[in-house]
């Protein structure tokens, strides 16, 4: 049953991946479209305290009364505590193209809020770029420097963390046609990226990642939700703790799936999903991972009726492999199923999930997670 089990996983993975490349023939060329922001509001919420020491926090983000531009910004200052945090990022829109900057010194997490694997503080410019084809595909160069050093390490993380600084480079191609309501269309990127030894830095490498997810609507309450998902890393000299990182449902403000530079503040959450093992249980430089997840919308009738409380039911399949120094973690795939419910609370998704191990000397375990993780 074992063997069965080893044969069968990658085959039913790789028999997705292709499907997903498959272009239809015929299809039309969709037409560029000029660019429209989808943050429809502006907020800046300011709050100043000043007491004999300076507290301050400031958050905002402003796009589209200036329409062709975007402006973040975020500064925590408190005099007492000797801490002073920013975020500033600029961004300007020119038809097809768009260019930014970030510049940025914070503390950053590896894993989710009430499980951090290791916190870091960094300090460092991004210069950024995107090429459009619609709104829905883009391509987008990165040229970043980054200084870093460890602020704490959770004993269950497996590396520990580096203190030093990186020059990274990064060319990635993203599409991304989602929608929540319909619960239809493709999420999906491919990157290819490194760093180099220049400027005073000392990390060396190449990395490569990719992530497809694929939403079928099966009728207004069923959906199918197939993810895959890996990455390469060539070179011994990266930062350790910055490999592929994989266990439980991992929402990460810095990647631990090979993004080894962050990038300030337009990072996207890291979403690693292999329920029934420990958060980072799995580390190297190599990782293929694959989800199946059937979805059915409990209360209300249908998507479209979701105001402000909804309820969803979930059966899941999770599947991954990790390699270390050409050597894989387990002989063969490890995986998992199980079931749980996802609750609709005024836009946000709080998932519990229960995952039983086909490793039967595993036990089954509980995971919670936020955010639409696939």
């Amino acid at each position: 049953m074992k063997n069965t089990h080893c044969r069968l996983l990658p085959a039913f993975l790789s028999f997705f991946l292709l499907f997903s490349c498959v272009t239809p023939t015929g299809a039309e060329e969709v037409p560029w479209e000029p660019y429209r922001p989808r943050l429809e509001t502006e907020y800046i919420i300011p709050v100043i305290f000043y007491d004999g020491t300076l507290y301050a926090l400031i958050y905002g983000r402003m796009s589209s009364v200036l329409r062709d531009r975007e402006l973040q910004f975020f500064l925590w200052a408190d005099e007492e505590a000797a801490v002073f945090n920013y975020v500033l990022g600029y961004t300007r829109h020119h038809g097809k193209w768009s260019t930014g900057v970030n510049l940025y010194s914070m503390p950053v997490n590896i894993g989710p809020v009430w499980a951090s694997g290791v916190w870091e503080n960094q300090t460092g410019l991004s210069l950024l770029a995107a090429y459009r084809r619609t709104n829905e595909t883009r391509l987008t160069f990165r040229l970043q420097w980054e200084k870093f050093s460890p602020l704490y390490k959770a004993s269950s993380f497996p590396e520990d963390p580096d203190e030093g600084t990186v020059l990274g480079w990064e060319v990635k191609a993203m599409k991304d046609d989602f929608s929540f309501l319909a619960q239809k269309g493709t999420r999906a990127y491919i990157s290819l990226g490194g760093a180099l030894p220049l400027f005073n830095t000392g990390y060396r490498y190449i990395k490569v990642e990719e992530d497809w997810r694929r939403y079928y609507p099966l009728n207004d309450r069923v959906s199918a939700i197939f993810s895959l998902r890996g990455g390469k890393i060539w070179g011994d000299d990266y930062p350790s703790h910055r490999g592929f990182v994989i266990g439980g449902i991992q929402q990460a403000n810095m990647s631990g799936l090979g993004n080894l530079v962050n990038q300030g503040t337009l990072w996207a959450l890291a979403d690693s999903t292999l329920r029934g093992y420990p958060l980072f249980q799995f580390s190297g430089d190599g990782f293929f991972l694959g989800n199946l997840e059937l979805r059915t919308l409990l209360y209300p009738s249908s998507y479209y009726g979701l105001n402000f409380f909804g309820l969803l039911g979930t059966v899941f399949l999770d599947a991954g492999q990790i390699w270390k120094d050409g050597q894989a973690l387990s002989t063969c795939p490890t995986a998992a199923w199980g079931g749980g419910l996802k609750f609709f609370l005024g836009g946000l998704l709080v998932g519990v999930d229960y995952a039983v191990p086909m490793d039967p000397a595993a036990n089954p375990r509980w995971h919670l997670s936020l955010g639409e993780v696939f």
